[in-house]
């Protein structure tokens, strides 16, 4: 196989939780949870160069964000999408050397339960699959593998190789598409600018007994069902930030149908029949 240089770009998505429940926690120190994935269009930009190189493998990432405030270093090895390229060479046994370059425009926040970096890790699996795989049959065939690295990277890897509505199981992996899921309302998303940590947030859910499934028999959404959308994150984050609780209570008092905090947070969506101006509450 000989590389070909080429350039790719791809938009990569954010998404939000519909309910979140945690079930159990697992031998292997994750926990099994349930969930419904749903992608929004808010995106991430990547441009993966790829390029023929004489003697080595060379990965870089380079990280540029949309909010010139943000100074955090997500470059190279620092960033997901690093480790999604290099272990791609390595489990597919990539022996012509080439030079993988990846430039991000983050306009996902991170710490904020959007999913921004196992979104990006996807893009980059997808792209690399495309061309060092080649014909869709045999990425096809390959799928396994490719789930089995994207679940390697991150629990939340594999919806963003599928990207569409989905319920997810086991440590949310086990992905069944939802086709009839819609949301048929405006998606106000507040960001208020608190990171939560992933790991922090599991920490605060002692629990001992085995919770059964709720979710797995829905297949649209109804606001019958809202009260089963329940994210078990929002009591110890609510607890620990009120001010992200009074963004979920603020939305209901402006209208919206249905509200709730995303992933562990700490973003807070809400669904309106039509979203009017709301200046107030986007600066909270």
């Amino acid at each position: 196989m000989t590389i070909q240089k080429k350039s790719y770009r791809i938009k990569s998505p954010a998404k939000i939780n519909i309910g979140l429940r945690i079930l159990s926690k697992r031998k292997d120190g994750y926990h099994n949870l349930e969930t419904i994935f749903f992608p929004i269009e808010v995106f991430d930009n990547l441009n993966v160069k790829i390029t023929p190189a004489k003697d080595e493998f060379k990965i870089t990432v380079k990280t540029v964000f949309k909010n010139k405030k943000i100074k955090q270093n997500l470059n190279n090895e620092n960033n997901i999408c690093y480790k999604s390229a290099k272990l791609f060479l390595e489990r597919f046994k990539i022996k012509e050397f080439c030079k993988i370059h990846v430039d991000i425009t983050k306009n996902i926040p991170t710490g904020a339960g959007l999913g921004g970096g196992s979104s990006n890790a996807a893009s980059v699996l997808l792209v690399l699959a495309k061309h060092f795989l080649g014909k869709s049959e045999k990425t096809t065939a390959m799928m396994p593998a490719i789930n089995k690295l994207a679940l390697d990277l991150g629990s939340d890897v594999p919806f963003f190789l599928l990207n569409k509505p989905a319920y997810a199981t086991g440590r949310g992996e086990k992905l069944i598409p939802l086709p009839k899921f819609k949301i048929n309302y405006d998606i106000l998303l507040a960001l208020p600018g608190i990171k939560i940590s992933t790991s922090w947030a599991f920490a605060q859910l002692k629990r001992q007994k085995i919770k059964g499934k709720k979710l797995n028999a829905i297949k649209s959404f109804k606001l019958s069902d809202k009260d089963k959308f329940v994210n078990d994150f929002e009591a110890p984050v609510f607890k620990k930030y009120p001010a992200i609780s009074a963004i979920k209570r603020k939305m209901y008092n402006s209208g919206a149908v249905f509200a709730s905090m995303t992933g562990s947070g700490s973003a807070v969506y809400g669904f309106y029949k039509k979203i009017l101006p709301l200046p107030k509450l986007l600066s909270t």
